[in-house]
Order: C-alpha cells, then sequence, then structure tokens
C-alpha cells in the first residue's frame, strides 16, 4: 500500500498522512493483521466453495452495470477526490471483505438471520479502516456516505457475479442475466449502496464530531444495528412488499396481471418490481441521505468561505474569493485564468487547505503550526508562480 500511495500527488498525501496512524509501525502490524485473518477467511469463504474464475468471469458486467453510479458517487465526492481511495474501497471489498462474508454466512445456521449483521459489518470494514488511519480523508457526514456506497459498490458487484456464476448452469444464460441485472438498481445503485451509504454516514458524523469513545462513536454503532436489522429483514420476506407494490402499479398501468413466473422476462411487472421495490423498501433511508448530502454540501461551503477568506492574497486572491463565496451548492467553482488541470488542483489544494485549518481550530491546535497547513499554502503560491 505505501508503494501504492506514491502514485498520490505528494502534497495531497502529506494533507492525508498528517496525524495519521497509517505513520505509526503498531498501527501498521494492527492492520496487516486484520488484514490477513480477513483475507484467510477470504479463502475459506468464496474462493473454497466456488471456482473463482468463473466469478470473476463475470464481475466486468456487474461493474460496467455500476459505472453511472460510480460517476454519480465521483461527482458526489468532487471537492476533495482521491480517486485512488475510491478504487482502493471498492476493490478491498470485491477480493477481500465480501469473500469473507461468504464465510460466515455459509456456517451460520440461520444465514438469513445473521446476513444482516455479517454482510453489513464486512462491507464496511475498509471505510472504517480508512477513518481512523488516514482521518483528513473522510472529514464530513458525506464523505462518509460516499465511501460507504463504494464499498456497497463493492460487494454488489462481486454478489452478481457470484450470483450469475452460479444460476448459469441451471438456467438459460439470458434469464439469468435479466434476472441479476435487477440487482443494478437505478443506474447501478442498490439496495447494499443504500445501506453501506447510510452506515457510512455514521462514519462521517463521527469524523465531524470533536467527541471521544462512544460519544464520537456511537451514531455509527446505531446504524450500523438498524441497517443490519433492516438487511435481515428483507431477507427473510419484506422484499416482497416493495416490489409487489411496484408490480401492482406497473400492472395497472399497462393493464395486465401480474405473473410471477415472469422474474426472467425484462420489463415485465414483477421484474420492474425486482428492480425498484427496493428503493420503497428503503424510502425513509434514501431521504434522510439526500438531506443529509444537501446539508454537507452546504457547511462545506461555508466552512471554505470562512476559512479561505482569511487567506492572503497569494493564496486567495480577491477574485477567487468571489467565486468561493458565491459557490452553489452541488457545484465546484472553475477558474477561468488558469489551464483546466492546473484550475482543478488550485481548487483542490484550496478545499484542503480550508478542511485543515477546520480541523486543527477544531481540536485547538495552533493553525499556522500545522504542516498541511504551511505545505499547502506554498503549493498554491508554487502554482501561480510556475503558471
Amino acid at each position: 500500500m505505501t508503494r501504492m500511495i506514491t502514485l498520490i500527488d505528494p502534497v495531497v498525501k502529506d494533507y492525508l498522512l498528517y496525524n495519521s496512524r497509517w505513520r505509526s509501525p503498531v498501527s501498521k502490524a494492527i492492520l496487516l493483521g486484520i488484514m490477513v485473518v480477513v483475507s484467510v477467511l477470504a479463502c475459506f469463504g468464496l474462493y473454497a466453495t466456488n471456482n473463482p474464475f468463473s466469478v470473476w468471469l463475470w464481475v466486468p458486467y456487474a461493474a460496467a452495470g455500476s459505472i453511472l453510479g460510480y460517476f454519480l458517487l465521483a461527482f458526489l465526492d468532487r471537492e476533495r477526490r482521491v480517486r485512488f481511495f475510491h478504487f482502493l474501497t471498492i476493490t478491498s471489498v470485491v477480493f477481500i471483505t465480501a469473500p469473507a462474508a461468504a464465510f460466515f454466512n455459509d456456517r451460520s445456521p440461520f444465514p438469513r438471520v445473521t446476513v444482516g449483521f455479517v454482510e453489513e459489518g464486512l462491507k464496511i470494514l475498509p471505510v472504517l479502516l480508512l477513518a481512523i488511519y488516514i482521518p483528513n480523508l473522510i472529514r464530513t457526514r458525506k464523505d462518509g456516505i460516499v465511501y460507504g456506497a463504494l464499498a456497497g459498490m463493492g460487494f454488489n458487484v462481486i454478489e452478481i457475479g457470484a450470483y450469475i456464476a452460479d444460476l448459469i448452469h441451471k438456467s438459460p444464460v439470458l434469464d439469468v442475466m435479466v434476472q441479476q441485472s435487477t440487482r443494478f438498481g437505478l443506474w447501478g445503485l442498490g439496495t447494499h449502496i443504500i445501506w453501506s451509504a447510510f452506515i457510512g454516514m455514521g462514519i462521517g458524523f463521527a469524523a465531524e464530531s470533536t467527541q471521544r469513545r462512544w460519544h464520537k462513536w456511537k451514531r455509527f454503532v446505531l446504524f450500523y444495528l438498524l441497517i443490519a436489522v433492516m438487511h435481515s429483514a428483507y431477507d427473510l420476506g419484506l422484499l416482497i412488499v416493495g416490489m409487489m407494490l411496484i408490480a401492482s402499479a406497473v400492472a395497472f398501468l399497462r393493464g395486465i396481471p401480474v405473473d410471477l413466473s415472469s422474474t426472467s422476462q425484462m420489463y415485465s411487472p414483477i421484474w420492474e418490481g425486482m428492480r425498484y421495490g427496493a428503493y420503497i423498501y428503503n424510502i425513509v433511508l434514501i431521504i434522510i441521505l439526500v438531506v443529509q448530502i444537501r446539508r454537507s454540501f452546504r457547511l462545506e461551503n461555508r466552512l471554505q468561505a470562512a476559512e479561505l477568506s482569511t487567506e492572503e492574497l497569494t493564496v486567495v486572491p480577491e477574485e477567487e474569493l468571489k467565486k468561493v463565496m458565491s459557490e452553489r451548492l452541488f457545484f465546484k467553482r472553475k477558474y477561468q485564468n488558469f489551464p483546466k488541470a492546473l484550475g482543478s488542483k488550485m481548487v483542490l489544494y484550496q478545499n484542503l487547505l480550508a478542511m485543515q485549518k477546520h480541523t486543527a481550530t477544531q481540536f485547538g491546535l495552533r493553525i499556522d503550526e500545522v504542516e498541511p497547513v504551511s505545505r499547502l499554502r506554498n503549493a498554491i503560491r508554487s502554482l501561480r508562480t510556475n503558471h
């Protein structure tokens, strides 16, 4: 991982690794131990009970079906986005934690009861480790939502691949692909993404908090327990509620009956119910996520305006500060007097600077003594000088 992190912009890397447990040999050893244990469980899980090559054969298909969903998540994260950690989150779930979940699911005496606790816990594990080891990566509830959703996307990708690989020998190929494609949901944003995003929001709240121990992490724990119960209840049969509501509505509008045997017929009422019924089941979670994303964007805009307004003109000139002050929700400011790539890097550095100053103030640190603050200021000045 250390070698791969060197691929990141060195200024961004210094920001991310500031005050990070990744720098501690003991913490590295603990992380390595966790990775080894989970990897061994993965080998005894999916890899021991299935032909992994037959699963990986369908993973690109599942990944392609999730591309639009990924672009949406990347859009939400674009203010301080580091794509390396997007792909690290997705691949760690695909190759390690999802197969480890299969180990526990296969050995549980009541798999439909325990499935939510197992899968939700192992899905969110990479995000939790990122929040602990690289705290500057996840600083707001929106960050937690995005990384939680990325973990859910990784789980969805490998699960679709595993289901297709298993069922393709029992039913016609096209029927299996049509049926399992309903798991993509809307643009690749299905149930796993919604559930993990909600738990990730709990990690985001913990990142925003200056409290310690239980008071810091209690919302994360409560959100995990809530989603675990909802997930298990969904697998125990509650999924039928949303599915039948959608199927009945579609059948009524088309003037045709609901045929429960038409799951492999694309765009049949049941097919539509399988695809979109999850949104009925999770509608309250979806509303909460949308509201919190809007609040987080608004918070970050105010934070950037407040922190950057105190900077020298060599760091944030008056013209750029006006754009910071007038930046709208879900929009990212652009500096037209720079080439596109350089302007984007300038905005990124300024946003990181604002977040680092805000975090330092939260924890009672002297801003000028926080190393990434001076490094980011100098990097911004250097971009202007070399332009």
